[in-house]
């Protein structure tokens, strides 16, 4: 009889203890972030850190999920389909309560079908695009922060580069979205004293060369809106590693190479003035606890990027003829991008 009673007692402990933990499990915030790219881009890598810093201020536990739709390059429809499915199967097998998306992409593909839903709450960051491409402006469980090219901070380095005297830029991009939507920006930009010249696509590498072999001699600064998209050859869903692009340009431009691109100056350009992932992050970070803390997203404004970094590599500066403040040179060394 004793020695029953003790079965029945380990037994009401085991499963007291089951109970526990799939109410525990159940109960805990979920966040699935849906990233555009790979989980060694640069550029997601710094998102990610201070994304996942602010998340440690949550008072209460949190489970949460990455998952990288490894869209880099020119993806064509059936590898932007597949990836598609995938990142919306992760999304009902996880059921998050924040569903997170970084980037264009990650928008595009996922957040169609998830827009207005009540049970689950969207934050969306590195957006170029404005919000009413993706529906977000009708949308009530979205809020955000916006990628916006650092403009002015552009036109003031523009500025310290010719040194009183205008300068022709040129621009230049692939053909995939992300880099016509930063052409637009760029037309609608007033660069007075300077004169920008109409943005131009390739979007295979033998257009890519006849354009900067055009550009490169025709303007002082050749501005970058992508590169990270070209083709191989015109038809080829193959691209051609950013790498290789960059260094070619560098090597046949004239014209000073210019991005607002993280990792632009290490993939062998000569100047990058970029938007902040960790601004990124730390908005959106602020944005996910503030929701699981109760507050609707409609109450939380979308916001715009502010920050951004400093990349150069001041011997291609100086090979044609152009200098920058010491101050552009402190702000590079100490975000580790001067060379």
């Amino acid at each position: 009889m004793r020695k029953t009673s003790k079965v029945v007692l380990i037994s009401v402990f085991l499963l007291l203890s089951l109970v526990l933990s799939i109410y525990y499990n159940h109960t805990i915030p979920r966040i699935l972030v849906v990233h555009s790219y790979d989980e060694n881009f640069s550029w997601v890598k710094g998102f990610n850190t201070s994304y996942l810093s602010v998340l440690k201020t949550y008072p209460r536990s949190l489970q949460t999920r990455m998952h990288y739709l490894g869209l880099l390059g020119a993806p064509n429809d059936q590898h932007k389909a597949t990836a598609a499915a995938s990142a919306l199967r992760a999304v009902e097998t996880f059921e998050p309560d924040v569903l997170v998306v970084f980037g264009d992409l990650a928008a595009e593909l996922v957040t169609p079908k998830l827009l207005n839903r009540p049970a689950i709450k969207i934050v969306f960051a590195g957006i170029s695009q404005q919000p009413s491409d993706h529906g977000f402006d009708t949308a009530n469980n979205t809020t955000g922060i916006l990628k916006r090219l650092p403009l002015l901070a552009l036109h003031e380095a523009m500025n310290d580069l010719g040194r009183g005297k205008p300068l022709t830029i040129a621009c230049l991009g692939d053909a995939r979205g992300v880099a016509m939507a930063e052409a637009r920006q760029v037309a609608h930009y007033d660069w007075s004293p300077h004169t920008v010249l109409p943005c131009r696509q390739a979007g295979n590498f033998p257009e890519w060369q006849a354009q900067v072999n055009v550009l490169g001699a025709q303007a002082d600064v050749l501005f970058i809106t992508g590169y990270r998209g070209v083709e191989r050859e015109p038809g080829q869903t193959k691209v051609v590693p950013p790498a290789e692009v960059m260094t070619w340009t560098e090597a046949h431009s004239p014209a000073l190479t210019m991005a607002v691109k993280d990792g632009f100056v290490a993939d062998g350009g000569a100047l990058a003035i970029s938007s902040s992932p960790q601004e990124q992050g730390q908005t959106a970070g602020r944005l996910t606890v503030a929701l699981l803390q109760g507050q609707l997203a409609k109450d939380l404004p979308v916001k715009e990027g502010q920050a951004f970094g400093v990349a150069m590599h001041t011997q291609r500066l100086h090979q044609r003829g152009m200098r920058l403040p010491k101050v552009y040179e402190a702000a590079a060394r100490a975000a580790g991008a001067y060379d």
